[in-house]
């Protein structure tokens, strides 16, 4: 069976720590991907997803924080039992320009890698659009990849920002199917949509055709990952979106 969790990051609007637990609890969720420990000690964070029921399935680490910081990510894994640190999101200040630019921050993440595979932890990147850009003949995310092992460094494929960056996600997922460590389920509203989300909905409510994606990856990928980055009624979302994962990957 697939782990089914959502990203935290999803109801950061939707009031503090424990109102954000609650509602993925609420929906049927037993797991959470962090954004790190949310600002709180290691114990701590552990014992407030402990008191909701919830598992930490993953967790967002800064690339600073994952370099500056392993001392703190791993006491954070050893509290809740997480074993996936994953990097969500590269600042525009430190987005590369030339493939070489892409391969040095695929070696700093390969070096991260190593210091948390001998902890038992695995690291993975995560995309957004920006990483399907082409750099000499090739995507940068391919470039990231070129400079590490799988096992150094795996990969969180968030489908929906590969079908806004007009790639298909299905091709893209199965050729670094090697890679993948989780899958960030997030689906695009359809243009015709008048509810402002910044283009996201519900999953299987949108246009990026997730019915047959779980289809096709459910048995290739244990983690499957909800994510909606604005979206009006964090509840309504979580519970539409946690009963289609539960139908088509459940």
């Amino acid at each position: 069976m697939s782990i089914l969790s959502v990203q935290i990051y999803s109801l950061r609007e939707a009031g503090d720590l424990d109102a954000q637990l609650a509602l993925a609890r609420a929906a049927g969720f037993e797991w959470i991907e962090s954004v790190a420990g949310h600002g709180l000690p290691p114990e701590d964070f552990a014992a407030r997803v402990a008191a909701h029921g919830l598992k930490v399935s993953s967790m967002h680490v800064s690339l600073a924080m994952a370099e500056g910081e392993p001392g703190t990510v791993i006491a954070l894994c050893r509290a809740t039992g997480c074993t996936k640190v994953i990097v969500p999101w590269l600042p525009m200040g430190e987005r590369a320009a030339t493939a070489a630019g892409w391969q040095a921050i695929g070696a700093r993440l390969a070096a991260i890698g190593e210091r948390l595979n001998a902890e038992g932890l695995r690291l993975a990147y995560h995309n957004h659009e920006f990483e399907f850009l082409h750099y000499d003949g090739r995507a940068a995310l391919d470039w990231i990849f070129s400079a590490a092992t799988p096992a150094q460094l795996g990969w969180e494929a968030d489908l929906g920002w590969t079908a806004r960056a007009g790639a298909d996600p299905l091709v893209e997922a199965l050729a670094r199917a090697d890679r993948l460590v989780a899958v960030h389920a997030k689906d695009i509203a359809p243009p015709s949509t008048a509810v402002d989300e910044d283009g996201w909905c519900a999953l299987g409510q949108g246009i990026v055709g997730w019915a047959a994606l779980a289809e096709a990856l459910r048995g290739r990928v244990e983690l499957f990952v909800l994510e909606h980055d604005r979206p009006q009624n964090p509840a309504a979302m979580l519970a539409t979106s946690f009963a289609f994962m539960r139908e088509h990957l459940g």
